[in-house]
């Protein structure tokens, strides 16, 4: 009998290759006192193993052999300026001078120091850039030691598997394109190694727990990328079974790119523009292959975190040009800054309660400076490339917030040329926004409906607390009504978009086809089933449906007949339908 193991679906696909177990296993740190005469060399010791270790990454950098494209250089960098970070050589050094101890100990109190500051913080960005710290202390305990680890040979189709694999050795291990998947028991999405895996199509599971002590090296094993299930052990009856996945995702992956063809409309002729959420620009082609009309939501948190300082007016410049490569696309919706105090990369200032407190537009608000950077460099764009582009400002709460963020956006047109108009929305998450809509209208141009936000503080359920998941439900009837009251409230004809987890949901395709909103935005890989799906159903079949769900008290009622109207009518799309509903 097989055995299986459900993670953190990060890229999809569907992989069988045999484990490569990547040793990572911590190594016992040498403590040991010095002398005062030994502190000169042990910081020696320390700075030649930085130097050596910086050696090691710009060697991967500049190797052209590998191919690496621009979010892999952006990472790389990012680790060579952990490196070069004077604050963090300054403390190991430090700690080497006051507490008379070694290099492999000093460097581990430190590490220990920074893992207790973050462990406050409860931003994912934030928290995976300590594993960065980690990486990067590994690779310099490593070269203290003279112990730097080899690359091992590989052979044949292999699946990497870790207890948290390093982005360096991600790129490392995959450069000579054997490496079929990714398995570790700790990561998530944002991770920089999840960014790389999804980058070159690896399938990646995450969040496996203790998935790198249960496998053994050589042991064959499938990776379902698109489920983040994992399964090893596999008897003869099973492998035709798996086989058999394997071509049913094979067929599912074509289909969905027959679907990406088609345009958002409905068999009674209603249109719904479909788009995509990005978080790298280099997303853009995968968007464009996978049928997105534009981009609806450009996050810009990866591009502020990536690196320890906030980048600046002509980084961030560069970045967004990048979003009219190729001519792909002819608008984008850039959301300005969503963060908060935890995570500004500030760690003396926390907040009891983060998803209540200084983010979104409340901290760009409070850190003007940083506003007016991204605002600057949106309409140096927009200026030089003659394009649409969206400001999205999120978290909006009052209308105050609106006057002053439109305020400081029109001071700072003065400066530019812009012979496009570059129109201003707001993100609907918050039930204070919702009440204000007809008067949110007067002053922007455009709503979008930031569904995991909305659905969280309306049902006043945190969305990352695993033990709230039947209550955090799309389905349940008061984020129905919520979802109504909006489309209801919205004057002058004002363009919607609902971008969130609902938006890619296709049991939720019913409620926004009956609401009347004009996009969809969501993960470019949800685009061609939502576009096959949106063929088969009618307005009026769902607005009936929508009208029936506001009669309805009870959450999986509701789902369930929204999932008997998608099943009911659904032709084209019946193959993939077993992958959703």
């Amino acid at each position: 009998m097989s055995e299986e193991k459900r993670g953190l679906a990060i890229s999809p696909g569907f992989a069988v290759g045999n484990v490569l177990l990547i040793n990572q296993a911590k190594m016992a740190v040498e403590k040991r006192k010095i002398k005062k005469n030994e502190i000169i060399n042990e910081i020696n010791r320390f700075q030649k193993a930085v130097e050596i270790s910086k050696s090691e990454i710009s060697s991967l950098k500049i190797n052209q052999d590998y191919g690496y494209k621009i979010e892999h250089i952006e990472i790389l960098d990012f680790n060579i300026l952990i490196l070069e970070d004077e604050i963090l050589a300054g403390e190991v050094i430090s700690t080497i001078e006051t507490k008379l101890i070694n290099a492999e100990w000093a460097l581990n109190n430190v590490l220990t120091n920074k893992s207790k500051e973050f462990s406050k913080v409860r931003d994912q960005y934030m928290r995976e850039r300590l594993a960065d710290f980690y990486y990067i202390a590994e690779r310099i305990m490593k070269n203290l030691r003279g112990t730097s680890e080899p690359l091992a040979d590989i052979k044949g189709n292999i699946i990497l598997v870790a207890h948290d694999l390093s982005p360096i050795d991600a790129l490392k291990y995959s450069k000579n394109n054997k490496v079929r998947g990714i398995l570790t028991d700790l990561g998530g999405t944002t991770s920089h190694t999840a960014i790389i895996a999804r980058s070159m199509g690896l399938p990646t599971i995450m969040s496996l727990r203790d998935i790198s002590i249960r496998l053994n090296p050589g042991q064959k094993i499938y990776v379902d990328g698109y489920k983040g299930i994992a399964t090893w052990k596999v008897t003869k009856s099973e492998k035709g079974e798996m086989e058999n996945l394997k071509n049913r995702y094979v067929s599912l992956e074509e289909s969905l790119l027959s679907f990406s063809k088609l345009s958002g409309e409905t068999k009674d002729k209603k249109v719904i523009s479909i788009r995509a959420n990005i978080e790298l620009t280099s997303e853009l082609k995968v968007a464009k292959k996978y049928g997105a009309e534009g981009i609806g939501m450009y996050r810009t948190e990866f591009l502020f975190t990536r690196k320890e300082q906030f980048p600046s007016v002509e980084e961030q410049y560069l970045d967004y040009l990048n979003l009219f490569e190729d001519n792909l696309f002819n608008e984008t919706t850039i959301r300005t800054l969503d963060t908060g105090g935890d995570k500004s990369g500030n760690l003396n200032h926390q907040e009891n309660n983060p998803a209540l407190g200084l983010r979104g537009i409340r901290y760009s608000l409070a850190n003007k400076e940083i506003f007016i950077s991204q605002i600057n460099a949106i309409l140096k764009v927009a200026q030089d490339k003659k394009k649409t582009i969206r400001i999205l400002l999120p978290m909006i709460s009052t209308i105050d917030e609106i006057i002053e963020s439109i305020g400081i956006i029109d001071n700072l047109k003065k400066s530019f040329t812009l012979e496009k108009n570059v129109p201003i929305g707001v993100v609907v998450e918050t039930p204070s926004a919702a009440m204000l809509i007809p008067e949110i209208c007067n002053y922007v141009d455009f709503l979008s409906i930031g569904t995991n936000d909305l659905i969280q503080y309306t049902l006043a359920a945190d969305r990352t607390n695993e033990n709230l998941g039947e209550i955090f439900s799309p389905f349940q009837p008061s984020v129905i009504r919520m979802l109504k009251f909006i489309m209801d409230s919205v004057s002058n004809q004002k363009y919607v978009s609902v971008c969130g987890e609902m938006a890619n949901n296709i049991a939720c395709l019913p409620v926004f086809i009956g609401l009347d909103v004009n996009e969809l935005s969501m993960n470019y890989h949800s685009i061609p089933k939502i576009k096959s799906v949106i063929h088969d159903l009618s307005y009026q079949d769902c607005k009936s449906a929508l009208d029936n769900c506001l009669k309805i008290t009870q959450p999986d009622k509701i789902r369930k007949l929204l999932t008997s109207v998608i099943n009911d009518n659904i032709v084209g799309a019946k193959p993939i339908m077993e992958y959703e509903i």
